[in-house]
């Protein structure tokens, strides 16, 4: 017998792994949605908190001052501009990855000259920024 192939010509779905958006291309599937994870909040969410509670939380934060400042266009092009020159590579480990994080090599305490400082910054992979924000550097 032999085995059948599809050949694009019906609309069967064969196990992608989301659904096709306008422009063809397959999406991740998102999670299912469950309740917020603030007690008495009925909100439906795919993450674990409402968005009213996520940013109510994120406020509370002890430097919430302080990053502000990642939320503004100068920091995502400064951050896409590391990643461009690192070429997606983590400057401790050497892999390359799709996603990395752009760390502050020396820690810059709210002082704004050391946080847009482009020589203090590189990228690295969630693993080794982890690593390397646990020891406190």
């Amino acid at each position: 017998m032999m085995p059948h192939y599809w050949d694009g010509d019906d609309d069967r779905d064969f196990g992608r792994l989301g659904d096709d958006d306008d422009d063809g291309v397959a999406t991740m599937p998102q999670a299912a949605p469950h309740f917020c994870t603030v007690p008495g909040c009925a909100q439906l969410t795919t993450r674990s908190r409402c968005p009213a509670h996520a940013a109510l939380a994120e406020h509370l934060r002890q430097n919430y001052a302080l990053r502000r400042w990642y939320r503004t266009p100068r920091w995502e092009a400064l951050r896409a501009l590391v990643l461009r020159e690192a070429g997606y590579t983590c400057a401790l480990c050497g892999q390359v990855f799709l996603a990395l994080e752009v760390d502050h090599i020396v820690r810059h305490e709210g002082n704004p000259a050391t946080f847009w400082d482009r020589a203090n910054l590189q990228a690295l992979c969630r693993r080794c920024h982890q690593r390397k924000t646990q020891r406190g550097e």
